[in-house]
């Protein structure tokens, strides 16, 4: 059933670039044999020539962040030269396999309609396609806010081993959910396990990116307003002293926090995480006028409260872990993808 399904995908695949071409199909070579990289072999889902242009080709079936970088990295073995072309293909391409693809340098085509293929005397570029391919029923995701503790924990402690009874206990969650959880993220290939049975993460930073491509940040509860203040900085300084004296727990994120940790750009937005809803009179004690449309201040209320595992003081201010701060940037405005991509170079996580 998987290889009839492979085989209809990739002649999806030589209709598409026919299509955009405008060319036909000369040669087209279903898993060719012969084509070896340092002494392994490897075969290629596809080798087609459109209109003059040999298209090495990977499928994968999933547009999640491991297979993605899999396929990548099994089309950089394979040593194409020019007019050869590689190109990953995916039911839809989303917004971190684009990214990646990029950092790459490898084409992409998605079975969609979408594509980014460049080659000298050739440019390939078609956005805007919606996804085909949505499932009509409810897959698991290991990064939905309460599943998402097992990839923090992991994350937090990259060079640590962990048993599925160590995770249920450091997590607060059940044998049951942690093995559930664990299970998908093994299908993923996001862990692995030694040879007694412990789970590791053997490419943290595809975990990363595989957990940000899977974090919803708007499933949070968060409260938009107005603090007065001369900057970011000091608004963000003064809200932490007044919780602080009131004894209620935060912890700031975004870019305020990334200022904390990297030190980078002046900001305006300020978010801080608060373990429970805030009483009327806190916003009172800290100048908060509730207003979407001039928000200078977010009060974020988590919907699980494990972001606060890992948050530490900087500057003497709480900060949450700089990995959840990583996170919450690809969800915040002004320079948070700067931000974000300084920040990153901080995680050691490689």
């Amino acid at each position: 059933m998987r290889k009839a399904y492979e085989k209809n995908a990739l002649k999806q695949v030589v209709d598409q670039l026919e299509k955009l071409t405008g060319a036909s199909a000369e040669k087209v070579e279903y898993e060719p044999g012969g084509a070896t990289s340092r002494g392994e072999r490897y075969e290629p889902d596809l080798v087609v020539e459109v209109g003059g242009f040999r298209f090495v080709v990977e499928f994968k079936a999933s547009s999640l962040v491991a297979p993605v970088v899999a396929g990548i990295e099994q089309l950089k073995r394979y040593s194409a030269e020019p007019p050869e072309i590689r190109l990953l293909v995916t039911p839809f391409m989303g917004g971190t396999g684009i990214r990646k693809c990029a950092e790459a340098g490898i084409s992409w085509l998605d079975l969609s309609g979408n594509a980014d293929v460049s080659a000298p005397g050739l440019r390939l570029y078609v956005r805007g396609e919606k996804n085909k391919f949505i499932s009509p029923g409810r897959n698991e995701n290991p990064f939905a806010p309460k599943s998402s503790r097992i990839a923090r924990h992991l994350l937090y402690q990259p060079s640590r081993m962990f048993t599925q009874r160590e995770l249920a206990d450091e997590t607060g969650l059940g044998e049951g959910f942690v093995s559930r959880i664990v299970k998908s993220l093994e299908e993923q290939q996001l862990v692995a396990r030694d040879n007694a049975g412990r789970v590791f993460i053997n490419k943290p930073l595809v975990m990363l990116d595989a957990w940000q491509q899977g974090y919803d940040f708007t499933k949070h509860e968060i409260i938009r307003g107005h603090v007065a203040g001369r900057s970011g900085e000091d608004i963000q300084g003064k809200i932490s002293r007044t919780l602080k004296s009131l004894s209620v727990e935060h912890a700031v994120t975004g870019l305020g926090a990334a200022w904390l940790h990297v030190k980078f750009a002046a900001f305006r937005t300020v978010s801080l995480y608060l373990r429970e809803w805030p009483q009327k009179d806190l916003f009172e004690q800290i100048g908060f006028r509730e207003d979407t449309a001039g928000a200078n201040v977010w009060l974020i209320i988590p919907k699980d409260p494990d972001v606060f595992f890992g948050a530490e003081p900087v500057a003497d201010i709480p900060s949450v872990h700089r990995i959840q701060v990583w996170l919450d940037l690809k969800s915040h405005p002004e320079r948070a993808e700067e931000a974000a991509a300084e920040l990153r170079k901080t995680l050691e996580l490689s």
